[in-house]
């Protein structure tokens, strides 16, 4: 499935209707021809199918994936035993490395971490800084969200009841990544909850947005910006993370946003006006064209213009009410989704990237280990995603080359012809073992 077509049923998947989807997949794909039209139905009833592929990330948590392993039929107690000491020996092989790694990523952070005093850094050391996380993210597994993605969020919404405009000319450096994917189908309420609807909504497990302001000058050179300008201690380059964002609400995550009203709010909010208005011109028209005197005139006239500003009054405390509703939805979502700010982000990302060496690391050790034969890297890649398939119903695109490298890299690993092999378990751990020892070797 090409772009065109996965952009397609994500707004299917969204609750668009299947001319809606085609007329605004053609927005950005002209020679789009909705080749999907036919499987409507079925992709909206079955889209995990196309949408619960989470990437080369293995979303199962770490103590159920190696105790599963440990229970595959047919390895012995002694094996199993031996299983799970080169799993701890693996993690902490990967844990020394990640210590590595986090030294390096906070290093490259203090001068643009805003929770410390910040000194002046330039854009070679912002850039060095996102070159740095960036190629650990994307070896942990993380990927880019894309242009596309942002603006079908800013065009839809999934769980929360409202839009949001996001001001992002405010941005120096903007970069937003996911790692993970799945899809819920969540009950959503309308009509004042006299309706409910079901709607399959694609959640991206875990969000991460790096953010950069412009500076002073730049807000001073517009009026209209002065308004937005950011505090001297917001400067400097903001990392956040977040867990469980829907992607059409995505745009909940930018802390400069304004709600943008939806038909729905604004005719709740000007129908009283309209309303009052009409019901004061039909009373008092009449009196006030038609009156004897005029101080009966001015009086009438006195009632209508007093009606009539009660109802602005009304009309624009309903307005405020309905923004404070919109701040209180989105300051609740947030309370519960964000994880860390700043420097911690980078252990946490750091920690994550680690798991993921080490599971992947794990499966292709283990599945070789019980096919001493040998495998090839496509009979490798199948056997380990239809485990996770059939195990823990994830659809995960094994990265099956970057397992191999790793093994190879501490000498577990025997190469013939185009087929794998490793070494048994005993002396696995003896090589990691030796390998471990030789970390430190003054």
């Amino acid at each position: 499935m090409d772009k065109s077509e996965e952009y397609y049923v994500s707004l299917l998947n969204a609750g668009y209707s299947q001319e809606q989807s085609k007329q605004q997949t053609q927005q950005y794909y002209p020679d789009f021809q909705s080749p999907l039209a036919d499987v409507q139905d079925e992709t909206k009833n079955n889209p995990a199918e196309l949408f619960s592929n989470s990437g080369h990330f293995i979303s199962v948590n770490s103590r159920k994936l190696f105790s599963s392993l440990l229970s595959i039929q047919g390895i012995d107690s002694g094996v199993r035993q031996d299983y799970s000491n080169i799993i701890t020996m693996l993690e902490a092989i990967w844990h020394h490395s990640g210590h590595d790694q986090l030294r390096l990523l906070k290093a490259k952070y203090e001068l643009l971490d805003p929770d410390e005093p910040l000194a002046a850094y330039t854009d070679t050391d912002v850039a060095e800084f996102t070159e740095v996380l960036g190629q650990v993210l994307e070896d942990g597994n993380w990927e880019l969200i894309t242009q596309e993605e942002i603006d079908e969020a800013l065009d839809g919404e999934d769980v929360l009841p409202i839009s949001l405009d996001v001001r992002f000319d405010e941005f120096r450096t903007m970069r937003l990544y996911r790692l993970g994917q799945r899809v819920e189908e969540i009950t959503i309420k309308k009509l004042f909850g006299l309706k409910t609807e079901l709607r399959k909504v694609v959640i991206f497990e875990n969000v991460i947005s790096m953010l950069e302001f412009q500076n002073e000058a730049w807000f001073a050179e517009d009026r209209k910006r002065l308004k937005n300008k950011i505090d001297a201690d917001l400067s400097g380059l903001h990392l956040r993370l977040f867990k469980d964002v829907p992607h059409l609400d995505l745009e909940i995550i930018f802390p400069n946003t304004s709600p943008a009203m939806r038909t729905f709010d604004k005719i709740k909010i000007a129908a009283p006006l309209v309303g009052g208005v009409v019901s004061l011109a039909m009373k008092y028209i009449p009196l006030l064209f038609g009156g004897g005197t005029g101080d009966t005139s001015l009086s009438v006239l006195g009632g209508v213009l007093a009606g009539i500003g009660t109802y602005v009054l009304k009309t624009y405390t309903s307005y405020q009410k309905t923004r404070e509703n919109f701040r209180k939805i989105v300051a609740r979502d947030m309370y519960f989704k964000g994880l860390a700010n700043d420097s911690p982000v980078l252990a946490y990302v750091v920690d994550l990237g680690e798991e993921q060496e080490v599971k992947e690391a794990v499966l292709a050790y283990i599945f070789l280990s019980l096919n001493m034969t040998g495998l090839t890297e496509p009979q490798l890649d199948e056997l380990v995603e239809n485990w996770l398939s059939d195990t823990f119903n994830v659809d995960v695109d094994f990265e099956v080359d970057d397992a191999v490298a790793k093994l190879k890299t501490m000498n577990l690993l025997h190469e013939n012809e185009d087929k794998y092999t490793v070494v048994n378990p005993q002396n696995a751990l003896q090589i990691l073992d030796e390998y471990w020892d030789g970390l430190y070797d003054y």
